[in-house]
């Protein structure tokens, strides 16, 4: 799902899968492993990215067009090639991306659709989807949930944070409490737990969770209509009204 706005000066489809690649780098950039300026820091990733896609994953390759490029570093190769062979891994998703774009680009195939062609392997990462929905759910409860609250039931906080965040996915994943209950006995069959304690505990929570619920459940269904990432935690963030 891409939304264009009309404008004098549109963007060349170039324009649009980066753009597209620097939203997803936004939020799969982990803020603690930089140092400077966040946009300056994916701004610099996306070069390497869209060095090894024109070179097809080859370190040697993609050396030779980054410092062609990026002259800052070439007094620094061996620096510059442990940056690279760094991202082949890391952003290996993101390289695909830009190479999809480089090999239809022959075509004569519309913006839109290589757009979401792009779109569509950005978010085949479903785990990092996953990853900062918890974390969004996690910081929602955390407004609800004292420390206080813990030590009345006997919990370290963040431990009763993680049952309730995993709570909500379960719930939200399923169509309902029952089948939520059976996802986590079938998990769990070897530790003999009793499926009708599990149902009872979800139905006992689910009123309390219910706009984290929700909230989860629309983040699926954008997922489903292969709404980007960004907007789909954005949309989180509005309906839990967690701010940035």
């Amino acid at each position: 799902m891409i939304v264009h706005i009309d404008s004098d000066n549109p963007k060349s489809i170039e324009q649009k899968v980066q753009e597209l690649i620097l939203k997803k780098l936004y939020i799969k950039v982990e803020d603690e492993k930089i140092f400077i300026n966040k946009q300056e820091f994916i701004a610099l990733i996306l070069r390497d990215i869209i060095s090894l896609a024109k070179a097809d994953f080859s370190i040697d390759k993609a050396l030779k067009i980054a410092l062609e490029e990026q002259k800052e570093y070439q007094s620094i190769p061996v620096t510059k090639r442990m940056e690279l062979e760094e991202a082949s891994v890391e952003f290996q998703v993101e390289v695909e991306a830009y190479q999809t774009y480089l090999n239809v680009l022959r075509y004569k195939i519309p913006d839109d659709d290589i757009c979401m062609d792009v779109l569509f392997i950005l978010n085949s990462e479903t785990e990092l989807l996953e990853k900062k929905l918890h974390d969004l759910m996690m910081d929602s409860l955390s407004l609800k949930i004292s420390e206080e609250d813990a030590v009345n039931l006997n919990v370290d906080r963040i431990v009763l944070l993680e049952n309730y965040a995993n709570y909500v996915k379960l719930i939200a994943s399923n169509d309902s409490i029952e089948d939520a209950a059976e996802e986590i006995y079938q998990k769990n069959k070897q530790n003999n737990i009793n499926k009708k304690f599990i149902k009872e505990e979800l139905g006992k929570f689910a009123p309390a969770l219910k706009d984290e619920i929700n909230a989860y459940k629309i983040a699926l269904s954008m997922e489903e209509q292969n709404a980007e990432f960004p907007a789909i935690l954005s949309m989180v963030k509005q309906l839990l009204q967690i701010e940035d």
